[in-house]
């Protein structure tokens, strides 16, 4: 279900907003959302990192089409698909993993050369892990689907 779409100036300035959940929605509001997109997208762009399509939240998925002069930004209740939840899943444990084991990861001066290599060796393991569990429960979605 669309919840609300956003017109945005590539300035960070909402144009237009048509915001289906909210009534009351200040102009602060969506000041705030539309400064917050383009920060994104501007910071993504300065790190080569490319233009982003699409942002995901516990609470809403965010579609993102930009020109050279605007931005839309279509917001909708969030959709759990397989994947996503999947890699939702997968970078939880992550999180929870390496911030365990590695109590001292935010000052990455204190981490030693084998720790590092620890650490990319355990999220491969965790890619490789993702990437099973999503081929497996896609198998499982065409047994099941061709029952019906």
């Amino acid at each position: 279900m669309i919840q609300a779409v956003y017109i945005i100036s590539r300035t960070g300035l909402p144009i237009v907003v048509v915001d289906k959940g909210d009534e009351n929605s200040s102009f602060s509001d969506q000041a705030l959302f539309s400064g917050i997109m383009t920060a994104i997208q501007s910071a993504m762009e300065e790190i080569d990192v490319g233009v982003p399509k699409f942002v995901d939240t516990k609470k809403f998925e965010v579609f993102i089409e930009l020109s050279d002069e605007i931005a839309v930004a279509l917001l909708r209740k969030a959709q759990i698909e397989i994947e996503r939840s999947i890699i939702h899943e997968i970078t939880a444990e992550i999180l929870r993993e390496i911030s365990g084991r590695f109590p001292n990861i935010s000052d990455y001066n204190l981490l030693t050369e084998e720790q590092i290599v620890e650490i990319e060796n355990f999220i491969e393991e965790m890619i490789e892990k993702g990437d099973k569990e999503i081929a497996q429960r896609k198998a499982t979605k065409i047994v099941s689907d061709s029952f019906w």
